[in-house]
């Protein structure tokens, strides 16, 4: 007598559609995922195809052809991997298939289902099921007047030009995201940065310049200061930044003082003047990098983004120093 145990965390599945909203006559994509995480035996992957389905094209790894299995009410299609499954493979499956006519709203599932070979029997996934609305008669119909809904031809007519407008009101409808730093696309970075006056530095990593963007409010308020200059620098580089400030040593003035042109009060005055420390690792320094031009720029960058922040009459000195022992920034 076999047995079915539950297989745990030897394995994940991702079952996804293309689109979750759906009109008859239109092609949906089924997207499946096996992500194994512990070595298994192999394993066979079963893929429900509901009634309103019609199952079409499929793409599997190493060519692989599906079995069907047909039931009164949905068909299955399932893939078979023999042989050792490796920890950390990945097996990615596609199913197209296309909504079948109907009269009213429907709601279809597909399900994913993994069983994998073992002593007792055999040892199931935890299943993956979607959701697929279909839409009998297109939503624009709700804008006319009730004799319209009557009207069959109407309602698929319709159709046509939401499938036309669905791509600029998907835009529409994530047009908040545009603007958020961490959620914009790549290619609009610069696009942002430039509301804000912010010129990116291209070689700068993708996630520092999302960060640039999102702090760039708070660091114009900080414009000018120590600590402004700091978390300027900071989110450019990814390392910490530490700033000296040159102040007078020494100040004495007793009865006998006198003052004029040349003098400066106290031992080693450097008025007006600051340090900057970036504590790097070896990737920001000329002897490790391999591409000593490239570092070059990154420097420069720093010393133009200086240059831009500081208050007008300072000067500063430039140091690039490793991180102190047991900084992990």
């Amino acid at each position: 007598m076999s047995q079915t145990l539950k297989m745990g965390h030897a394995c994940t599945i991702s079952h996804i559609a293309d689109r979750y909203r759906h009109y008859p006559g239109e092609d949906v994509i089924l997207y499946t995922r096996v992500e194994v995480l512990e070595d298994m035996p192999g394993f066979a992957l079963r893929v429900t195809i509901p009634e309103g389905l019609q199952a079409g094209d499929t793409m599997a790894p190493e060519y692989a052809v599906p079995m069907l299995q047909i039931e009164p009410d949905e068909h299955h299609l399932i893939w078979r991997v023999t042989g050792p499954v490796r920890a950390g493979e990945r097996y990615d499956y596609q199913i197209t298939a296309q909504i079948a006519p109907t009269q009213e709203d429907r709601v279809l599932k597909s399900s994913a289902t993994l069983t994998v070979p073992h002593d007792a029997g055999v040892r199931l996934a935890p299943e993956e099921t979607l959701s697929i609305h279909v839409m009998a008669k297109g939503r624009y119909l709700k804008y006319l007047p009730a004799l319209y809904h009557r009207d069959e031809l109407m309602g698929r007519f319709l159709m046509l030009f939401e499938s036309f407008w669905a791509p600029i009101e998907g835009q529409i409808t994530q047009m908040p995201l545009y603007f958020d730093p961490q959620m914009t696309p790549s290619d609009l970075l610069p696009w942002l940065a430039s509301w804000l006056s912010l010129v990116l530095d291209e070689s700068c990593p993708e996630n520092r310049q999302r960060e640039l963007i999102r702090r760039a409010a708070s660091l114009y308020r900080r414009r000018g200061t120590r600590a402004g200059i700091a978390q300027y620098l900071e989110a450019y580089t990814g390392h910490d930044v530490e700033i000296i400030e040159h102040r007078a040593n020494n100040f004495v003035l007793g009865i006998e003082g006198q003052l004029g042109p040349g003098i400066a009060l106290g031992m080693r005055n450097q008025p007006h003047t600051f340090t900057v420390i970036v504590h790097a690792e070896g990737e920001w320094t000329d002897i490790e990098l391999k591409d000593r031009q490239q570092a070059s720029k990154r420097i420069a960058g720093i010393k133009a983004i200086i240059d831009a922040e500081k208050p007008a009459h300072t000067g500063y000195t430039l140091r690039i120093e490793p991180s102190p022992k047991g900084d992990h920034s």
